[in-house]
């Protein structure tokens, strides 16, 4: 299933195996955006990829959404190193659980229209 997804702009010289896919969910308290990057890594993991799930805490009512921040890879017998959180331009897959928040990714420059696959 996650085969499908595929970072549009690899890595140069990177092949498909060694690609690192990076998806980050933006949430408010109670939208189930750790459930859904938990369910994500989970998924992951069964389908043959290292993955690492962290989460950067907002303040709803100020700063935004908690950032939950995914990295997977295919398990090549080499550990990758993964980010702890997302960065201006190297987001492949972002997930919004409200328009808001889609907005304000898209101001922080973490979604980006020759890479990001925006889901909001």
């Amino acid at each position: 299933m996650l085969e499908q997804v595929s970072p549009l702009n690899p890595k140069p010289g990177a092949s498909d195996d060694e690609r690192v896919i990076k998806l980050a969910v933006l949430a408010v308290g109670g939208q189930g955006g750790g459930v859904l990057a938990d369910w994500i890594t989970d998924v992951a993991e069964r389908s043959g990829y290292i993955a690492q799930s962290t989460s950067v805490a907002g303040v709803a009512q100020r700063t935004g959404a908690t950032i939950y921040y995914i990295e997977m890879a295919r398990d090549t017998d080499r550990l990758p190193v993964f980010a702890l959180s997302p960065s201006q331009g190297d987001v492949d897959i972002l997930i919004a659980a409200e328009l808001m928040e889609a907005g304000r990714a898209i101001i922080r420059g973490f979604v980006t229209p020759e890479r990001t696959t925006l889901i909001a």
